[in-house]
């Protein structure tokens, strides 16, 4: 008899034959909740209302001191993105390049935030910020364990309620590391703090091979402790998932409702091979690396984690 569990995720297009029921995991039965909120996914994931998440990878290592998540992930990473287009600027805070965010008020969703843990790291080790210097204003509280902030943060929170592209707006924080869309076309005063963010991302890419992890796949460490072999079983279902979307990509090459769709997908596969959005232990396991050395340098965990630290120890070959 198949297993029964349940997996929330959202409605990505990499995941689609997973959600349509086309692939199906090796013994298991599979009731999938598909959820478009990060936040409010990640709310339920933490309440333990799912067998399987979707996750942010850096609350996932902040846990790995603590493990209350109570969950195990797999080298299965559902989302990832370039961070160099989610740094905003208020135009009328003179800065011009990025060491001109030194000594400034920056404001985060929170320290824990993946997009703000790349975003940072790729500040300083990129384009020398001191991140020391900066006092950087969450828009709210959130923590794991008993985690305090290390002695160097100066790190505020905003008032309850008063929202971060408010505060940048109005010129009370003079940059901004988010998830939102907040440039072009947006508020007057705000602007992006790289203008050339795609040649950024393509120069970053072609240099360190890194396309940033965001969200990792979890599963609870109690079905993993009880059924290890469902490990194997969801990596293989997600990868094989992901083969019918890169089908299903190279059909849409020349059908695409876009103007430009051929040209792009011709130029990643010129830039990354055909397997653009590579999962698996070894092939991601510098990308990683980087990961836990900057939430090591920025103190979401005091102890120094390795790669294999993160995983599954049967996803480990893959």
């Amino acid at each position: 008899m198949a297993l029964k569990l349940s997996m929330t995720c959202g409605p990505y297009d990499r995941a689609q034959a997973l959600i349509n029921g086309t692939v199906k995991p090796a013994g298991i039965e599979l009731n999938i909740h598909v959820n478009s909120d990060d936040p409010g996914r990640q709310t339920q994931s933490r309440e333990g209302k799912f067998d399987i998440v979707e996750f942010y990878t850096g609350m996932y290592i902040a846990d790995l001191a603590y493990k209350t998540l109570g969950f195990t992930a797999i080298p299965i990473f559902v989302k990832r993105m370039f961070r160099h287009s989610y740094i905003y600027i208020n135009k009328r805070a003179g800065i011009k390049s990025p060491a001109d965010l030194n000594g400034r008020r920056v404001g985060i969703q929170t320290w824990f935030t993946t997009t703000a843990l790349w975003a940072r790291g790729i500040l300083e080790d990129e384009h020398g910020v001191d991140l020391r210097s900066i006092t950087w204003v969450a828009e709210r509280w959130e923590g794991i364990g008993d985690w305090k902030p290390p002695s160097w943060l100066k790190l505020e929170i905003a008032p309850k309620g008063v929202k971060q592209h408010a505060l940048l707006a109005s010129g009370n924080i003079d940059a901004g590391i988010t998830t939102g869309t907040w440039a072009p076309n947006g508020h007057p005063d705000i602007d992006f703090l790289f203008p050339n963010y795609a040649e950024l991302e393509r120069e970053y890419f072609k240099r360190t091979g890194f396309f940033p992890i965001m969200h990792t796949l979890l599963i609870k460490t109690a079905v993993l402790e009880k059924d290890p072999w469902v490990a194997m079983s969801m990596f293989n279902a997600w990868q094989e998932s992901k083969q019918r979307c890169y089908e299903w990509l190279e059909w849409q090459r020349v059908h695409q409702t876009s103007l430009w769709f051929r040209a792009l997908w011709e130029e990643e596969q010129a830039a990354a091979g055909r397997d653009i959005y590579p999962w698996g232990f070894h092939k991601t396991r510098a990308e990683v690396d980087k990961m836990l050395d900057y939430a090591h340098r920025h103190g979401l965990i005091q102890h120094r984690f390795t790669p294999e630290d993160m995983f599954h120890p049967s996803t480990l070959d893959t």
